[in-house]
């Protein structure tokens, strides 16, 4: 009969068997995907005429963003071949949500802003177009499978063409089971990766496929860096109702989940109607995440009705606008200060310069050392006077924690975020054999 010691000593053993177990039970199955993948391209070889042929998978408009410099830096190589796949924006759990409805926003969009490449990935009822008799050598992604429809999930285009993915949230404190979908992961070829951390975590689930080289982490740099740099001459962006030189962006988070530090939006929504009141040498800019107020409808926390005399009372106020723009960098480039809770858009707007008001700190959270640095250089606000004292101080040109922010800048520049997609191209062109 085992005795109580012997079951303490068995215990940490049996307890790293289970969670090696979890960690291989998504690779043993994405093995044989992966071996599917490589007979295909290497019996296809010759279909696409020495072209490497990339698509883009394009869902969420606002993700294109940390696409759009490699797509701009493959299209001026003349060995790439580019497709636009422009999926709708409407499904979930891999399911349109109305079936009947063939629009598609997402080809409307790329389409109407010039990109001849695009191409509409509805062509019926429930109807997708063949990816697969496209033969693509690269399809790169910026969201996990939830939103994809069945055909265009990772499972399904890892048997016949490389998957890869760029982030389109950037990790920022320590969550481990969060940095990314493991799922997913085990589908991937390659993840672009902005950071040696978020690479390493990939490798460890990912061990026996890398070690297979089925599957890979780059550490490339951070294409949210790149791409606001770059955005720099655009145009004004999202401020065509500003008459002040003073612009503030407000951005909350869409989810009250506490391990993100939820949304300031309960705390703060009649606080920043009050200030575009008391406030009128500044514009303010309401920027929420896309799914903030119909979370928020379907948790309970606000009604419909309630949202759209929100809405009603922006509307009323000349300096306070909703920002209902796609793309945001040229916004970003166009203000003054940024109010945010817990965003991946933390680092793009960190770019400019600008001052920084973050408002849901949680000393709890353990944050990355990038995000450290970055708080460093933003203003931590508890409550509304809070808020108001910072505001009128940046205002009048007081901002003492401007060094601060330069210094954590020029430890970015140092980090090749310049040549983001530079750095993606060549992984593209050295892995095109594999």
């Amino acid at each position: 009969m085992i005795n109580r010691e012997k079951l303490k000593a068995i215990f940490p053993f049996l307890a790293e068997i289970i969670r090696w177990a979890k960690r291989r039970k998504n690779e043993l199955p994405a093995i044989k995907r992966h071996l599917a993948r490589k007979r295909f391209q290497k019996n296809n070889l010759h279909i696409n005429k020495g072209k490497i042929k990339v698509v883009f998978i394009c869902q969420y408009i606002p993700a294109w963003s940390k696409n759009k410099q490699l797509y701009e830096t493959l299209k001026n190589d003349r060995r790439f071949e580019l497709l636009l796949l422009c999926i709708p924006d409407r499904i979930s759990s891999n399911k349109l949500l109305d079936p009947d409805d063939l629009s598609n926003d997402t080809f409307d969009y790329f389409s109407g802003h010039g990109y001849r490449e695009s191409i509409n990935a509805l062509v019926g009822k429930n109807r997708w177009l063949d990816l697969k008799s496209l033969h693509p050598d690269y399809v790169i992604y910026n969201r996990y499978d939830r939103p994809m429809p069945t055909p265009y999930t990772s499972a399904a285009v890892s048997t016949y063409a490389k998957v890869c993915l760029i982030s389109y949230g950037l990790a920022l404190h320590r969550a481990g089971e969060f940095m990314f979908d493991k799922r997913f992961a085990a589908n991937t070829y390659c993840l672009f990766s902005e950071s040696e951390e978020k690479k390493n975590e990939f490798i460890r689930w990912n061990r026996i496929l890398c070690r297979l080289r089925l599957s890979k982490a780059v550490c490339c740099g951070i294409t949210g860096v790149e791409n606001a740099l770059k955005a720099k001459q655009d145009k004004t962006g999202a401020w065509d109702f500003s008459t002040n030189s003073f612009r503030a962006i407000y951005a909350p988070r869409w989810t009250q989940d506490s391990i993100w530090g939820g949304s300031s939006f309960l705390k703060y929504k009649e606080a920043f109607l009050k200030i575009a009141d008391e406030f009128s040498n500044m514009d303010i800019l309401l920027r929420p995440h896309p799914l903030m107020f119909g979370n928020f409808i379907n948790t309970g926390v606000m009604t419909e009705n309630e949202v759209t005399e929100y809405k009603r009372q922006c509307e009323l106020r000349s300096n306070l606008s909703l920002d209902s723009e796609k793309e945001y960098h040229a916004t970003f480039w166009n203000s003054s200060v940024l109010i945010c809770d817990y965003t991946s858009m933390i680092i793009e707007y960190y770019v400019t310069g600008n001052p920084i008001i973050f408002l849901t700190y949680d000393e709890n959270i353990v944050y990355t050392d990038l995000m450290y640095d970055m708080l460093s250089g933003c203003y931590i606000v508890h409550d509304e006077n809070e808020l108001r004292d910072v505001l009128g101080n940046l205002i009048c040109g007081v901002d003492p924690l401007a060094d601060k922010r330069k210094a954590v800048i020029n430890k970015l520049a140092g980090n090749d975020n310049y040549n983001v997609s530079e750095n993606m191209k060549r992984i593209l062109l050295q892995g095109y054999h594999d």
